[in-house]
């Protein structure tokens, strides 16, 4: 056994005295043990101050930001700055040891700010200033909107619309066109972006929606316009895949297929003395034409388990495009020639057609 002294340290190394070079393997190694030792308690100490803002720190709401520093063992005093002026100085409890204090200002963040915070001991003397904290509102302002809605949708004539944003959105704007709402919808959530708005009641027929979305840091750009459809209540539409929906109301053709408008097109129906008949019917194929009747025209059958029926009703283009959109008609539904032709591609024959009021 050999007995060794380093400093005023002792050891006692387990070796024989042949083996000289594992012994100073050893005290090598005691060494740097020695050394990390000492150097830690140091390193602990210096710990630099360091400013921060909490996610809980940040009003959506006023616009405003309360930062937050956290400081090294042996600081009395933490002094807050924005811009280079004092914001707020805070004494703290226990300076023995580190930790983090908030500078209790909520700052209102109308332009680009930079926030810095200095530790002070107990004398009054500096342990170090923390790297600024640049902070823009245009950092917490909510991005474009994205609707939730499927292309095409049928909506209720009252219903909930989510949308999503990057950013906390504390109100809504939402706009319809070309028939406004007759009431604004309520906001019921915008927490991290996920937008909850209830009450949108939208006026019957087609509608494109628009959203945009603020919080008291600016305004977000409106989202991408989307195109939806009140079509009364959706229990009393058909169930089909795919069906044709004549809406005298709208004076509007609708194509759908799994409960979205895939197309829709502006209709001439019967005027009042020859109305257009309402009911279920069968779209039957189509039969070139001319003159009044278009370029192609289409007739409708009833039907039963017996089989179908002629009306002697179509639906079919005009050589009258002007009159789209009126009560012209001696009972067919006519469209113009371009979507008729449209509708014959698109639409298969035996078709159910539900002509309504």
């Amino acid at each position: 056994m050999i007995a060794r002294t380093l400093g005023n340290k002792s050891f006692v190394a387990a070796r024989s005295w042949p083996d000289r070079h594992g012994a100073r393997r050893l005290g090598g190694i005691v060494l740097l043990a020695l050394a990390i030792a000492a150097i830690a308690p140091a390193a602990a100490g210096a710990a630099s101050l360091q400013l921060s803002l909490p996610s809980t720190a940040v009003d959506w709401l006023a616009g405003a930001v309360t930062v937050s520093a956290a400081y090294p063992a042996g600081t009395k005093t933490v002094v807050f700055s924005q811009n280079g002026q004092p914001l707020a100085s805070l004494v703290v409890v226990d300076s023995a040891v580190a930790g983090t204090v908030s500078s209790g200002i909520s700052f209102r963040l109308a332009s680009a700010t930079e926030f810095g915070a200095e530790a002070l001991d107990a004398a009054g003397t500096s342990l170090g200033a923390a790297d600024p904290l640049r902070l823009s509102p245009e950092e917490f302002v909510p991005s474009a909107p994205r609707l939730k809605l499927a292309r095409g949708a049928i909506v209720e004539p009252s219903f909930t619309l989510r949308a999503l944003s990057n950013r906390t959105v504390t109100s809504v704007s939402l706009e319809a066109s070309p028939e406004r709402f007759t009431q604004q919808p309520r906001l019921v959530r915008g927490i991290g972006g996920q937008i909850v708005i209830a009450d949108v009641r939208l006026p019957y027929g087609v509608e494109s929606l628009r959203l945009s979305v603020a919080n008291g840091f600016g305004s977000s750009k409106p989202s991408l316009k989307r195109r939806v459809f009140d079509l009364g209540p959706r229990f009393r539409l058909p169930r089909r895949s795919h069906y044709i929906l004549v809406d005298k109301r709208s004076m509007t053709l609708f194509d759908i297929h799994n409960r979205r408008v895939i197309q829709h097109y502006e209709i001439t129906i019967g005027a009042p003395s020859t109305p257009t008949p309402n009911g279920y019917f069968k779209l039957g194929a189509p039969q070139r034409s001319t003159g009044a009747w278009g370029v192609l025209r289409r007739p409708l059958y009833r039907f039963s388990r017996h089989g179908r029926r002629a009306t002697g009703f179509y639906i079919h283009g005009t050589d009258s495009p002007w009159n789209i959109g009126t009560w012209a008609s001696h009972g067919c539904v006519r469209l113009e020639n371009w979507a008729i032709r449209k509708v014959s591609k698109t639409v298969p024959n035996g078709a159910l057609v539900l002509i309504r009021k």
